[in-house]
């Protein structure tokens, strides 16, 4: 039982997916993760990106490294969007009526606060936060976000996001190729320094908000 449960969740891997699907899988999982609420159940995103960052450099993801990140810039764009439709068209009735820990009707009203005072950088340094960055779309819709500003916000997001961890793990992985086996201890500590300012000011302004 054990033996079945550990191979179920290895699945789920980002070296298992990118050996096993390839590029078309990686970029299927970034999109679904916000578009689909994806984040909310298997978080990773940061580290998939890391690691097809360093499969590209190692050559076993056989692509240039521009390509891969202009094609994982349109998944995430793409997948925000779905999100923020999803928000829209669902509106209060998901936070109002759905009793889950994520969807909470004080929910709304911290993100209209959230996004008027803190604007792009809640997309932006959003998008480092594991479930955050999952749900920042879908509230984004559900509070009457303009779909212009939401538009420039979520590309520069999807810009920043993917051309720092791509980029940051073709290097790595191209100077040494053998990082793999230690490729999630780097993105943790990555992800933990890139979080931190969000997270202050998440913390620091709970209260008012």
């Amino acid at each position: 039982m054990i033996l079945l449960a550990t191979d179920f969740w290895s699945f789920f891997d980002a070296h298992h997916i990118i050996e096993w699907g390839g590029l078309f899988l990686v970029l299927a999982v970034i999109y679904i993760e916000t578009g689909f609420l994806l984040g909310l159940v298997l978080p990773g995103g940061d580290y998939m990106l890391f690691a097809a960052g360093i499969f590209c450099g190692t050559h076993y993801l056989d692509i240039p490294l521009i390509w891969l990140v202009l094609l994982l810039i349109v998944a995430a764009f793409l997948g925000d969007l779905t999100g923020f439709y999803q928000g829209k068209w669902l509106g209060e009735k998901i936070f109002t009526k759905n009793k889950s820990r994520f969807f909470k009707p004080e929910y709304l009203d911290k993100g209209t606060v959230f996004y008027k005072k803190f604007g792009v950088m809640a997309f932006i340094l959003g998008r480092f936060m594991p479930i955050i960055r999952t749900m920042v779309p879908m509230i984004a819709g559900a509070t009457a976000v303009p779909f212009k500003k939401f538009l420039l916000f979520n590309l520069l997001g999807a810009v920043v996001w993917i051309g720092t961890l791509v980029p940051l793990g073709y290097y790595i992985g191209d100077a040494y190729p053998d990082v793999l086996q230690y490729s999630v201890y780097i993105m943790i500590v990555f992800v933990g320094i890139a979080s931190f300012p969000m997270l202050k000011i998440m913390f620091s302004k709970n209260k008012k908000l």
